[in-house]
């Protein structure tokens, strides 16, 4: 699949989210960012990635965000991470999004909720079009980097938006070892098809942001939490309105806990710095 048709039929959007505050009794006009982002009964929220909020406040910490820093979140889908962060940090945080109807969303979604003085959603291409030079104290990435099929193009087109002393930060799926000729192989093809991804071994993200002047100084292993949150959207989806969730969608949550449990994909949060020299 296509990430365009991926997002187009997706259950995270802004309808869905403001449909589920509505049948909660939720006046929109007192929304706030954690009602959008936790949702204990349903997990219909705008957090699209791994971990909820709890990984952002995480990433967050481990990359030393403060009310003074500047965020960049490079493929901000809905928003969700960048007005977290906004909301429990104070910072100011631009997201660049590709897809129309998703920035659209995440401009909904930041207006409602009163953020838009600190959070700014950009309808760009992230491999196209102009970026900021060494304005940025964080380059931020959750469950969306992996879209990219090569880390080092990425990586030289947005490192240089960074600071020197600042910090990348992400959290996303990495392959963890080579497929087995067979099943394994054809796991990982759905897998990659089901999620429009390029699954890449850390290592080779590692060795690509040394060659860009940057050295990771956090790893941390999540695998386990993404496990548990796949099986939870398995579980939960039951009870979402008829239509909201796609055959093809609940295949790639079948297919990302398949994955893990083989150790053939893990979870990953890691924090480099971009060095001074």
């Amino acid at each position: 699949m296509d990430l365009d048709s991926i997002y187009a039929a997706h259950p995270l959007r802004a309808a869905t989210i403001l449909q589920r505050l509505e049948r909660d009794g939720q006046a929109l006009s007192t929304v706030t960012e954690l009602q959008l982002a936790i949702d204990l009964e349903t997990e219909l929220t705008d957090q699209n990635h791994s971990g909820g909020v709890e990984s952002v406040r995480e990433l967050a910490h481990a990359a030393g965000v403060t009310p003074s820093s500047v965020v960049l979140d490079v493929g901000c889908g809905l928003g969700g991470s960048a007005r977290v962060l906004a909301a429990e940090f104070g910072c100011h945080v631009i997201g660049i999004e590709r897809d129309a109807a998703r920035c659209n969303d995440a401009r909904q979604l930041t207006a409602l909720v009163g953020l838009d003085h600190l959070v700014t959603i950009r309808h760009q291409d992230a491999l196209a079009g102009d970026i900021m030079v060494g304005d940025v104290d964080v380059l931020w990435g959750q469950g969306a980097w992996i879209h990219f099929d090569s880390p080092g193009d990425f990586l030289a087109r947005w490192i240089p938006a960074l600071r020197r002393g600042g910090h990348v930060a992400a959290g996303d799926a990495f392959l963890m070892r080579e497929a087995a000729a067979g099943e394994e192989e054809a796991l990982v093809a759905g897998l990659e098809s089901s999620w429009a991804a390029h699954l890449t071994p850390l290592d080779e993200w590692g060795r690509e942001l040394e060659r860009q002047g940057c050295r990771i100084i956090y790893k941390r292993d999540v695998t386990g939490r993404a496990i548990h949150d796949f099986k939870r959207l398995m579980s939960v989806c039951s009870r979402w309105p008829q239509g909201i969730v796609s055959t093809a969608e609940k295949r790639s949550w079948q297919r990302a806990v398949a994955a893990f449990d083989r150790g053939l994909v893990g979870s990953f949060q890691i924090v480099a710095v971009r060095l001074a020299v």
